[in-house]
């Protein structure tokens, strides 16, 4: 099982996409949403959101990677590769996408297998969550020798 894990308020402009790849997907993934914190300051959002998605890490089990911005990227086929080598070890993938100002890694490190980044540019979390539904999506045409996109 794949699993996606958010802090996620509203993104009905990529609503319809992503449900179309939840569809596609056959309920090979699920999509954890996590409610973004409610505070003010932007240093207790962080520490507060972190300290939340730390709870929610230490009981799911799998192999755990976080996107984030300054990492390795991966090609279609690293990714591929990555999915495919870590399903023969794991019960579960976790991909966790950060929240508006991100997470204290030092909180969440222990958590986390693997960094890696969509690209180096910023996108709307809602569009980065929807590029990785496609790309897991990609994933299992390739895996099944499904004509995708080329």
């Amino acid at each position: 099982m794949i699993k996606i894990i958010s802090f996620v308020d509203s993104f009905k402009h990529y609503d319809e996409p992503i449900k179309e790849f939840q569809k596609r997907l056959w309920k090979q993934v699920d999509f954890i949403k996590l409610k973004p914190s409610k505070r003010k300051e932007i240093n207790e959002i962080i520490d507060e959101e972190s300290k939340d998605l730390t709870k929610i890490l230490e009981k799911e089990k799998g192999y755990k990677v976080l996107l984030y911005i300054d990492c390795r990227q991966l090609s279609t086929m690293e990714f591929f590769e990555l999915i495919e080598q870590k399903q023969m070890q794991y019960s579960n993938i976790i991909f966790i996408i950060w929240w508006a100002y991100g997470v204290d890694y030092d909180i969440i490190q222990n958590n986390i297998d693997q960094k890696i980044s969509l690209s180096p540019m910023t996108f709307p979390h809602a569009q980065a969550i929807m590029m990785l539904f496609e790309q897991i999506y990609r994933v299992s045409c390739i895996k099944k020798w499904i004509n995708y996109h080329h």
